[in-house]
C-alpha cells in the first residue's frame, strides 16, 4: 500500500498564505471573490499559490500574474508556458507597477525589492501584502509600513509579524493523510488545512505560546493572522481536518470512525498530562456544571471562560462589575455568550444571602452589618452561591493567597459531614507516570489520625482519575529503622488507613526513595504490602509536602495540577497568582467532575462547536 505524495514545498506556502489571506480579508472587510490579486513570481511556488487562491475563492479574472517579463497577458509569447497561460488575462497592464495600481492583494514569491514604496502607495485602501521571498522579502516590513499605515503585511521571516512558515503545514497535513492512508493529497484536503489554520488564528492564544514568543500579547488582528509555528494546537486542528476532508472526498483508504477519539490520541503525544486532563474534560462535558469565578474581571479568567464555553466544559458565572467585565470582554475580542455576570452588590439574591450568612455566623461574632459587608466581597458571595445551590462549584484564588480563599470556604461551604480535616492534593505529571502528593496546602502538623483521614480523602480523589492509589506514608526512616515520634506518627497513620480501608494498598513509614523504587522494596522489605511503587505520597507535615511539590515541579520537570481541596461539601478549587489560563480551565473541568459526583449539575448542556479541541499548556 502506497503513501500519499505531497508534491513540493510550494503547496505548503500556498496553504499557509491562504489561511492568512482569509483572515486578512476578514480584518479589512473585503470579500475574496471581489478582490484584485497581483502575484509577483510565476515559478512553481507562484503558480501553486495562485491556483490555491483561486480554489479559495479568488476569481481568476481578478488575478494578475507577473514574472521577470512583466504581466502575463493574453497574446503574450515571450517566456510563456501552459502553466502561465492558465492565468493570462485581458489587460493593458504590462509591468508590475501597472498591475498593482488599485490592487487589494500583493502576493510575492519572487525576489528582493521588486515591490517599491511608490507601488504600495498606488494600491487600494487597506492593502494586503504577502512578501514571501526568503531571506529578503519583495519589500521590507519597514518600507511597506512607511509607505502606507493601513498595510496588512505578512512575510516569510520570523522576526516580523505574520510569518508564512511551511512548518505549520507539512507535518500536520502528512499526519492526517497518513492516518487515513489517503491515496493522495487533493484540493479538498488543502482547503481544510488552510481553513483550520485560519480558524485557529482567531482563537485565544495559550500562555505557553505567548511565553515562547517573548511574553507580548498575541491576539487576532493585523499583527496576527497566521498561527505561530510553535503553537502545539496546530497538530490538533490541521491533522483531523485533513483526515476528515480525505474521507469526505473519497481518497481515504482507512477511514477513522471517531474523530474525537483521534484528536485525543494526537493530544496524548504531547505528554501524560494532556492525556489525563483530556479524560477529565470529557467527563465534564457530559454534564457541564455552573462554576462561579469571584475574580470575574481578571483577564485570565475571561480568556479561560472562552475556552470553557468553546469546549463545553461548564457554564461560567463571572462575579464583578458588569460594565467592567463587558468592557474587558470587548477589548479581548471574546464572545462569552453563555456566561452569567453577577455583581454581588446589586444582585437580587444579596439580601437573601446576607440573611443566611448572618444566621450561619451570628455566634461567631458576625453582626448583620458585618454579614452585608462580607457578602459584598466576590469571594464570600461566590461561596454563598455554591452553598445555596445557585452554583455547582467555585474556582478562586488568582489574586489572593490560599488562606483568603480557604477561610470563607470553611466558613460557608464547610467540610463534608463526619470529617475532621480538609486537605490539599497536588497531581504531578511526568512523562511516564503520575504522582500525587498531600498535604502541602492546609494542615501544618497533622496528627496520625488526621494524616490517615487525609490519605483516605486523597485516595478517593486519585480513584476519581481512574488511577488505583498506591499509598506511601513518608518519613525519614524505613519501617521502624529510627524510633522517633515523627516516624512513628506515619506508621500509626498507615495502620489506621489499613483498618478503615483494608483493600487499599498502603504502607509506611518509609523514605521517599523506598516509596517510589519497587526494587528497594523487593530487595530489602519484601514484607511490605506496597507493590509497584507508590503513586500517592502522604507527607508528615505541610512544610515537607510543599517543598517536595515545588522542587519536583521546577527541577523535576513535572506538570503540576493543584492544589485540589479535599473534603469539602461542594467543589472548591484553589488558584494561585501565577496560574495560567490552562490551569484555570483544568481546575474548572475538575470542579465540574466533582460536582457530578457530589450532586447532579444543574446547568443545561453547552453547545460545543465541532472539531474544537484545545491543548492546555
Amino acid at each position: 500500500m502506497g503513501i500519499p505524495v505531497f508534491h513540493d514545498d510550494q503547496h505548503g506556502t500556498a496553504i499557509i498564505s491562504g489561511a492568512g489571506l482569509v483572515n486578512a480579508l476578514e480584518i479589512v472587510g473585503k470579500r475574496i471573490e471581489e478582490v484584485k490579486v497581483v502575484f509577483s513570481g510565476a515559478g512553481a511556488a507562484g503558480i501553486a499559490c495562485a491556483k490555491f487562491y483561486v480554489t479559495l475563492g479568488v476569481r481568476r479574472e481578478n488575478l494578475v500574474l507577473c514574472d521577470t517579463n512583466g504581466v502575463v497577458y493574453k497574446g503574450r509569447t515571450k517566456g510563456m508556458n501552459p502553466y502561465k497561460e492558465f492565468f493570462a488575462v485581458d489587460t493593458d497592464a504590462r509591468t508590475l507597477a501597472d498591475a498593482v495600481r488599485g490592487a487589494d492583494v500583493f502576493a510575492g514569491v519572487s525576489v528582493k525589492g521588486v515591490l517599491t514604496k511608490e507601488m504600495v502607495k498606488t494600491m487600494a485602501n487597506d492593502p494586503v501584502i504577502f512578501a514571501m521571498a526568503n531571506p529578503d522579502p519583495e519589500i521590507s516590513f519597514e518600507d511597506a509600513l512607511d509607505a502606507r499605515t493601513d498595510v496588512l503585511m505578512a512575510t516569510g521571516r520570523s522576526d516580523y509579524p505574520n510569518q508564512v512558515n511551511n512548518v505549520l503545514g507539512f507535518p500536520y497535513i502528512f499526519r492526517g493523510a497518513l492516518d487515513v492512508m489517503a491515496s493522495g493529497i487533493n484540493d479538498t484536503m488543502k482547503l481544510a488545512a488552510s481553513h483550520a489554520l485560519a480558524r485557529l488564528a482567531r482563537e485565544d492564544v495559550p500562555d505557553s505560546v505567548i511565553k515562547a514568543y517573548g511574553g507580548a500579547k498575541i491576539r487576532f488582528g493585523r499583527g496576527y493572522i497566521i498561527p505561530k509555528p510553535l503553537d502545539p494546537r496546530v497538530l490538533l486542528r490541521v491533522a483531523p481536518a485533513v483526515a476528515r476532508a480525505a474521507m469526505e472526498s473519497g481518497v481515504a483508504r482507512r477511514p477513522i470512525e471517531n474523530l474525537d477519539a483521534y484528536r485525543d490520541q494526537l493530544e496524548s503525544r504531547f505528554g501524560r498530562s494532556k492525556e489525563i486532563m483530556r479524560i477529565v474534560i470529557h467527563k465534564a462535558q457530559r454534564r457541564p456544571g455552573r462554576i462561579v469565578f469571584p475574580e470575574g474581571c481578571e483577564e485570565k479568567i475571561l480568556r479561560a471562560s472562552q475556552i470553557i464555553l468553546d469546549e463545553g466544559i461548564a457554564h461560567p458565572i463571572l462575579l464583578g462589575d458588569e460594565r467592567v467585565i463587558k468592557e474587558r470582554v470587548k477589548i479581548l475580542d471574546l464572545e462569552l455568550e453563555g456566561c452569567e455576570i453577577v455583581d454581588p452588590a446589586s444582585s437580587p439574591k444579596f439580601d437573601e444571602y446576607a440573611s443566611k450568612f448572618y444566621e450561619m455566623r451570628k455566634r461567631k461574632g458576625v453582626t448583620r452589618s458585618d454579614a452585608r459587608e462580607l457578602l459584598s466581597r466576590p469571594i464570600d458571595y461566590g461561596m454563598m452561591m455554591v452553598h445555596a445551590g445557585d452554583a455547582d462549584g467555585i474556582v478562586a484564588g488568582l489574586t489572593q493567597g490560599y488562606p483568603d480563599t480557604i477561610r470563607p470556604a470553611l466558613q460557608i461551604i464547610k467540610p463534608r459531614a463526619g470529617l475532621s480535616v480538609v486537605a490539599g492534593l497536588y497531581m504531578l505529571i511526568f512523562k511516564k507516570e503520575v504522582i500525587f502528593i498531600t498535604d502541602g496546602t492546609v494542615n501544618f502538623e497533622p496528627t496520625a489520625e488526621e494524616v490517615a483521614e487525609i490519605a483516605l480523602l486523597a485516595a478517593e480523589k486519585v480513584t476519581g482519575f481512574d488511577i488505583e492509589p498506591r499509598i506511601a506514608m513518608l518519613a525519614f526512616s524505613n519501617f521502624g529503622s529510627t524510633r522517633h515520634p515523627l516516624a512513628q506518627k506515619m506508621a500509626r497513620a498507615a495502620e489506621l488507613v489499613k483498618r478503615r480501608m483494608p483493600d487499599l494498598m498502603v504502607d509506611g513509614e518509609m523514605m521517599a526513595d523506598t516509596a517510589v523504587d519497587p526494587g528497594i522494596v523487593d530487595a530489602l522489605y519484601p514484607f511490605s504490602t506496597l507493590r509497584g511503587g507508590a503513586n500517592l505520597l502522604v507527607c508528615p507535615d505541610l512544610q515537607s509536602a510543599n517543598i517536595t511539590v515545588k522542587l519536583l515541579g521546577k527541577i523535576g520537570g513535572a506538570d503540576t495540577v493543584g492544589p485540589i481541596l479535599l473534603g469539602m461539601r461542594k467543589p472548591v478549587y484553589l488558584l494561585i497568582p501565577g496560574n495560567e489560563v490552562a490551569d484555570i480551565v483544568n481546575s474548572t473541568a475538575m470542579a465540574v467532575r466533582d460536582a457530578q459526583e457530589t450532586g447532579e449539575p444543574q446547568g443545561p448542556p453547552v453547545a460545543r462547536p465541532p472539531m474544537l479541541t484545545t491543548v492546555y499548556e
